[in-house]
């Protein structure tokens, strides 16, 4: 195999920095999702065991009225 040139050697570091820019703005987008996904799933479970207490907590009012 030949001898790279420097201007070759250079131009393939300027090549394979890019890419790692390009995936870590990729793998940043995707962090970005992610926890959003996760933040909009921790309300729904929050919302869902409010709304069992309450119906639990009106369950136990009407049995004390009985």
């Amino acid at each position: 195999m030949a001898q790279q040139t420097k201007a070759q050697r250079s131009q393939a570091a300027k090549k394979a920095a890019a890419t790692r820019q390009r995936n870590a703005g990729r793998h940043a987008g995707q962090d970005a999702r992610q926890s959003a996904e996760r933040a909009v799933g921790s309300v729904g479970e929050a919302a869902k065991s409010a709304g069992q207490a309450l119906r639990a907590a009106g369950k136990s009012v009407t049995a004390r009225l009985k």
